[in-house]
């Protein structure tokens, strides 16, 4: 077949190449009938030195030859080395006899451990090619080698099925090889093996637990990663494992979804493709049985990216309701209706019922409607989907007996796992199994490697070489002389980068020589065989990260009752953790290590949230205070949090704890009363936070105190003894100025019997002023 997307990226990468070799000429190689044309040798920088030789051998159309076809070769040779390398040359061979079963053909393309570059016993060669000096860190492209069947080897009498081919390079002491498969195609011959295909429809690994409008509105534009999975997918006999996470995405953001989000899900929602859900975020269920959960991990809580702006409200229809039933006359005529009593007559039964000469109206609804009720979806509503197949759970790592109970407590009907699990050797598996009494779907493990080889490429050598692993691997199949049955092959599960060659793999899947499709609903039904797990072993350290996530869910779990909506929280955690435990790791192995670390760091931003910020050494003069200690809170949300204080000894006492609401994403004050006991000294409060459940919130945070409590009993003393003395000097002043006052008196002689008359009444007692004022007597 001829690729056509990548062909500029390699065309483009050629003609910056920093050599170019002119044509090889026909002598230069060995000579075998059918060589129809010479090839070219091109050369380029490699894009990854790795310090190895490599060589890639990439047969067209599949690798699939029939007697009237041409079937050409590219070899790809990599010097990965710091060395250039002398001249050399790469020898082609064909074997001569067909390859039957996977087994054999695994067998035939691992090169692990053999010498690659040396002729393989059972080959023939069909061609010798001369190479030039290769540069270190380059890449060398040797195309146009083709070749008819006979130059194959091939003729009518051969056998139907795989056949490999091998490429040997040899350079002074340097050797290297690389190997593929051809499929030889005899009038008249049977497709080998029927097909039920399976792919993911997912986001790549790099986004979170729910995605926002910005990251939708990429992922959904004309080259975005899910229009482009769509497009691939849509309308072939392929089933289709739907990441919840779209769905609720889009939903989630009501009238803000971005347009050409909501035209994708649409579209999803009509296309005629087999449909089930995967987990959410596409999450790896066999690790969380084996991390200890009996019960999958599902999504809680959605109430953290929901807005009531951003949904339409609905206004309640008010029935009418009047205040009596029109009578309908004969002739169905409704006649006048009669003067009713007006406010005050309602409320005064004995007052004139006053006729009106004008009809009352008939009654209207209320003039008062009812409140809008804003229509926000339900988790249930946000992800819910008419998916046409029963209840998957598709396990794409290590699976053993225990995880199909969780599988099958958790709602699955049926376990998809890879055929590796099993321990049936010597051939492929058929699809359509049972463990136990578990139902199970085998997907195929050498056809699913070579797919997401294939889906993944790069260039058109890698592209051209899955595809012929998977054209090869299927007529494989069909040559094992089984009873028959279907194999599942599956798609790659999503990566960090969009799958560049995931439609040209669709496009190459429907027309390889050596399958015949069928639906998955179909290969459910056909009759199981037994299977036995127990060949793949599960990855003890995933396995252990897993828990520790799991743990930490936990932590925050119990921090979140600082809110009045902990599902604020525990919701948002849920999402991120399920997306940290995509499937899509297993095949990213190297950066799973960098997924388990970011949602630690993202687990600990939340725990820490909420917090006592550093206080320095605070000097406490007085016996009863209120200490000021700053808390801060980083949530979108306000919080309430209870300050519980604890001194070192026991110069303070602190009555009680503190509770007070912090707003959201803001600092406040918390004011802690304490009383001074024993004197001077330094004390140490240990300060920490709980919520009002009683779970401890953050860590303890400890200041220090400077106790001076009797600077306040030396000013009370000091301000009653000045108190008493001005007190006792009025008293002595006072007295004095009586004394004096009598003093006065006493000097002063009694009045003559005949004296005048003084005006004073008898008895001696002077009159009584009455105004301005009362006159002062002796007494």
């Amino acid at each position: 077949m001829t690729r056509h997307r990548h062909r500029p990226r390699l065309l483009s990468a050629l003609a910056a190449a920093a050599l170019s070799f002119a044509v090889v000429s026909a002598g230069a190689w060995s000579t075998g009938s059918g060589a129809v044309a010479s090839p070219e040798l091109s050369a380029n920088t490699a894009s990854t030195p790795d310090g190895l030789v490599s060589v890639e051998v990439s047969p067209s159309d599949g690798g699939a030859v029939e007697p009237s076809s041409l079937t050409s070769f590219g070899i790809t040779l990599t010097n990965g080395t710091d060395a250039d390398l002398p001249a050399g040359s790469v020898s082609v061979a064909v074997t001569t006899a067909r390859i039957t079963g996977t087994a054999a053909l695994d067998a035939w393309l691992d090169t692990t451990g053999a010498d690659a570059a040396a002729t393989p016993a059972g080959t023939t060669v069909v061609r010798t090619i001369d190479i030039p000096e290769l540069i270190a860190g380059q890449q060398y492209v040797v195309s146009g080698l083709d070749f008819t069947p006979p130059a194959l080897g091939f003729d009518d009498t051969d056998a139907w099925g795989s056949y490999g081919v091998s490429a040997g390079y040899v350079a002074g002491d340097t050797a290297a090889g690389g190997r593929t498969a051809l499929v030889w195609r005899a009038q008249g011959q049977p497709t080998s093996a029927t097909v039920a295909l399976v792919a993911p429809l997912t986001v790549p690994l790099s986004y979170g637990g729910l995605l926002d409008a910005d990251e939708l509105a990429e992922l959904t534009a004309d080259d975005g990663a899910l229009t482009t999975q769509l497009d691939a997918l849509f309308g072939e006999q392929i089933a289709l494992g739907i990441d919840p996470r779209i769905i609720a995405s889009v939903r989630a953001l009501g009238t803000r979804a971005p347009e050409s989000a909501v035209a994708w899900l649409a579209r999803l929602e009509a296309a005629p493709n087999e449909t089930f859900a995967l987990q959410y975020g596409d999450a790896e269920p066999a690790v969380q049985a084996e991390a200890g959960l009996d019960r999958l991990l599902t999504p809680s809580s959605f109430s953290f990216a929901l807005n009531v702006a951003d949904f339409p409200v609905v206004q309640p229809t008010e029935t009418p309701t009047p205040t009596g039933s029109p009578t309908i006359g004969p002739d169905d005529v409704q006649p006048t209706p009669q003067a009713g009593s007006s406010p005050a007559t309602a409320s005064d039964p004995s007052a004139a019922v006053t006729p009106s000469d004008e009809p009352t109206p008939t009654p209207s609804p209320s003039e008062t409607p009812g409140q809008a009720v804003p229509t926000v979806p339900t988790m249930d509503e946000l992800l819910r989907w008419s998916y046409s197949l029963p209840s998957i759970v598709w396990a794409g790592g290590a699976v053993t007996d225990a995880d199909l109970a969780v599988f099958a407590a958790s709602g699955g009907t049926v376990t998809m796992l890879d055929s590796a699990n099993t321990t049936d050797t010597g051939q492929s598996v058929r699809a359509s199994a049972t463990v136990g009494t578990a139902q199970t779907l085998l997907a195929d493990h050498g056809l699913a490697e070579s797919l997401g080889d294939a889906a993944a490429a790069t260039t058109d050598a890698a592209f051209e070489s899955a595809i012929a692993d998977v054209n090869a691997r299927a007529a494989a199949i069909g040559t094992e002389g089984s009873s028959g049955g279907t194999v599942v092959a599956v798609l790659p599960r999503g990566v960090d980068a969009t799958l560049p060659a995931l439609a040209d793999t669709v496009n190459a899947l429907r027309s390889l020589p050596a399958t015949a499709q069928t639906s998955l609903a179909a290969t459910l039904a056909e009759p199981p065989a037994a299977a036995t797990l127990g060949a793949m072993a599960p990855d003890s350290e995933r396995v252990s990260d897993v828990q520790v996530l799991l743990d930490e869910e936990q932590d925050v779990t119990a921090f979140s009752s600082v809110l009045d909506e902990p599902e604020l929280l525990t919701g948002r955690e849920r999402a991120t953790l399920l997306s940290s435990l995509a499937a899509g790791w297993l095949r990213a192995e190297g950066d799973w290590g960098s997924a388990v670390t970011a949602q630690q760091e993202r687990t600990d931003t939340v725990l820490a949230s909420v917090r006592v910020t550093d206080s320095s050494r605070i000097n406490m003069v007085g016996g009863e205070v209120s200490l000021p200690f700053a808390v801060r809170n980083d949530l979108p949300y306000p919080v309430t949090v209870v300050m519980e204080a604890s001194p070192s000894n026991g110069r303070l006492s602190i009555s009680g704890s503190v509770t007070q609401e912090i707003a959201a994403d803001s600092r406040a004050t918390v004011l802690v009363p304490v009383q001074s006991q024993i004197g001077n000294g330094d004390v140490t409060l240990r300060l920490q936070l709980f919520s009002t459940s009683g779970q401890a919130i953050g860590e303890q945070s400890f200041v220090g105190v400077n106790v001076r409590a009797d600077w306040e009993g030396i000013g009370a003393v000091v301000l009653a003894l000045l108190v008493a003395l001005l007190f006792v000097s009025g008293v002595v002043r006072m007295v004095l100025s009586r004394r004096a006052k009598r003093r006065g008196s006493g000097t002063t002689s009694a009045a003559p019997a005949d004296a005048p008359d003084s005006g004073q009444p008898p008895g001696g007692e002077p009159p009584v002023e009455s105004s301005p004022g009362r006159q002062e007597t002796n007494g």
